[in-house]
């Protein structure tokens, strides 16, 4: 994983100085954050100038999805997975996740290869014996080193923007995944629409808006500081979500993780009672003659709800001590149309890198 933490050594920067976070951001936290539309939009042009038209019409065995070594292609596969499960219906072929490929795909099955490395000699591979099996397959990794000189003809390929880091490419991830279930004829994650939806989402949360009405920054401002901090959901779309959103502050220095809200009150009706934590290792680097005595920290919570009640979610949430919900999770149109559920999660992804680089690049 790459290191971005460089960004912070300048020290803390006011979140509403515009002009300081852009000095700041020497690892092009932000403005790779702000090509969320870009990502997306790279994808549909391809698909409109009939890149996957080999598809159409096709029903395969199964999409056989190989991510790699990369924890955005497997993040991006999740939320794609969760979201046909709401709005694909029975057009949904079986949605197979794998870090390689699986010795049983063939002439029947999809094969989209997604990653960052292009040096990854496993995603190589995978395009490579996928092709000489005869699957259909598409490639969603830079063009270039091991991974490029695969497939000889065979794959269509996906590229990313040339100029974004391979890292920061998560959006192109998802993208790719719609774009190609909707090839197949899956309803309802239309890629163009999509990125028309983080377009409009981007143009509330830029450098130059105040942190009362930037929902990025009220974001940042949310996970910024040191007590432990957990992610609580209750359907699958939103544990998806939650994974990419751990990993996104993880990667901007706050360590944070996710529970089900079930979970989580589990935990905190234990710690209540007395009992030990249920992670043997809490303690681990913890030396009571050197940091002193161990406090207990009151746990807070980010409540997320996608797909589910969140009038259920909220009351089973109820005996957590510190929750606060994200009820903002988008916006509701894209110009005079109401947003699909996957523009709506897009969206909210795209504020969630940004809102990851406000804290980065802010040294919260």
């Amino acid at each position: 994983m790459p290191d971005l933490t460089s960004d912070t050594g300048a020290g803390r920067v006011d979140l509403d100085d515009a002009e300081a976070l852009r000095s700041s951001d020497a690892t092009g936290a932000l403005l790779h954050a702000s090509m969320a539309g870009a990502q997306l939009r790279s994808v549909a042009t391809a698909v409109d100038s009939g890149a996957l038209d080999g598809l159409t019409g096709f029903r395969p065995r199964a999409l056989v999805w190989v991510s790699g070594r990369s924890d955005r292609a497997r993040h991006a596969a999740r939320v794609v997975a969760a979201l046909c499960e709401i709005v694909g219906g029975a057009a949904v072929p079986p949605l197979v996740h794998a870090h390689t490929l699986p010795t049983w795909v063939g002439a029947l099955d999809v094969v989209l290869v997604s990653g960052d490395d292009a040096g990854d000699r496993d995603l190589a591979s995978a395009v490579e014996s996928a092709a000489h099996r005869g699957a259909m397959v598409v490639v969603d990794v830079p063009r270039e080193g091991p991974v490029g000189e695969s497939g000889r003809g065979r794959a269509v390929w996906l590229p990313p923007l040339p100029y974004l880091p391979p890292h920061r490419g998560v959006l192109h991830h998802l993208a790719a995944g719609m774009a190609v279930l909707t090839a197949l004829g899956v309803p309802g994650l239309d890629v163009g629409v999509a990125a028309d939806a983080v377009d409009v989402e981007l143009e509330g949360l830029g450098p130059d808006l105040a942190t009362p009405v930037n929902p990025a920054k009220l974001l940042a401002t949310a996970v910024a500081g040191s007590d432990p901090l957990v992610w609580i959901h209750s359907d699958p779309l939103s544990a998806a979500y939650c994974d990419r959103a751990v990993a996104a502050f993880c990667d901007a220095g706050r360590v944070t993780a996710t529970s089900s809200v079930t979970d989580a009150v589990r935990s905190q009706a234990e710690r209540a009672r007395g009992l030990p934590a249920v992670d043997p290792l809490a303690s681990l680097f913890h030396d009571d003659q050197l940091d002193g005595e161990r406090e207990d920290r009151t746990i807070r919570h980010l409540g997320m709800v996608l797909s589910a009640d969140e009038e259920f979610v909220r009351l089973a949430a109820g005996p957590l001590a510190d929750v606060e919900w994200i009820s903002d999770r988008g916006r509701d149109t894209v110009g005079a149309t109401p947003a699909p559920l996957s523009g709506k999660v897009a969206a909210l992804m795209a504020r969630t890198e940004l809102s990851a680089a406000y804290l980065l690049v802010g040294g919260l």
